[in-house]
């Protein structure tokens, strides 16, 4: 199901073809004989709901992932510290679907609006892996996901991926 190699870079990649489990994550820690790191999102993200269904790109230095959002799933944007987008070197914007019910669970208005939508702050915490040599792997909404150096999400029943400079942008270890 899973399997991690050395990168290019020398450090540890993990490549999956089916979507990881709660019990793959620690499974993967295991193997890499570390323990999963806790962190809370501390940055922002915009949010509006998708009116017709439309396929999000997400996009940190390339093409991250892409989803499908149908009418009424949330299309959230990550904002970085000025309130604007989050945007990589190619200006790329980081945006992704969420379905309603979870994007309940895990963010909360702060009441305030941006171009992309109403603002929202993150209200829970996750279980992290840092992966140097990235990650190349099925995500929750069935779509290949990739990144060089970056981090191995497990947030709730869901283990998804997070490019290095977007997670350490957006979130705060311990």
């Amino acid at each position: 199901m899973f399997r991690l190699e050395t990168a290019v870079n020398g450090g540890c990649r993990l490549v999956a073809d089916a979507m990881l489990t709660a019990d793959d994550f620690r499974a993967i820690a295991d193997q890499l004989k570390m323990p999963a790191a806790v962190a809370r999102k501390t940055g922002l993200v915009a949010a509006h709901p998708a009116r017709n269904r439309e396929t999000i790109e997400t996009h940190w230095n390339g093409k991250e992932t892409q989803a499908v959002a149908e009418p009424g799933d949330l299309i959230a944007t990550t904002l970085a510290d000025d309130g604007l987008a989050m945007r990589d070197a190619a200006g790329g914007i980081n945006s992704y679907v969420i379905k309603p019910a979870k994007f309940a669970e895990l963010y909360a208005s702060t009441g305030r609006h941006s171009a992309f939508g109403e603002v929202y702050a993150a209200t829970g915490q996750v279980e992290t892996l840092f992966l140097p040599g990235g990650f190349e792997i099925v995500a929750p909404w069935g779509e290949l996901q990739r990144g060089d150096a970056g981090y191995l999400i497990l947030n709730g029943s869901e283990v998804y991926g997070n490019h290095r400079d977007v997670f350490e942008a957006a979130y705060k270890l311990g």
